[in-house]
């Protein structure tokens, strides 16, 4: 579950804080509303890793549906290496 704290607090306890990120994160409010989001390092590269892998899927998708339409969008591996320069 996600922690929530004001700027206030956050400044006069941040050490408790950022120790406490390994069992959850932290949203911190301003004026009550919601400011920012303090992650340990390693989750937020996981949450990185997970939206490239997604965007990654989507693109694949995407790419198999159009080849569903028309067949005549795919192009073999040799025209691949041409179009980048590796004759």
């Amino acid at each position: 579950m996600i922690q929530t704290v004001t700027v206030t607090e956050l400044r006069a306890e941040l050490s408790s804080y950022l120790d406490g990120l390994a069992e959850s994160p932290v949203l911190v409010l301003t004026h009550g509303k919601p400011a920012a989001v303090l992650l340990e390092p390693a989750n937020y590269e996981s949450l990185l890793d997970r939206i490239e892998l997604l965007e990654d899927l989507l693109d694949g998708r995407r790419i198999v549906s159009e080849y569903a339409q028309d067949p005549s969008v795919a192009i073999d591996a040799e025209e691949v290496f041409e179009r980048l320069g590796h004759s």
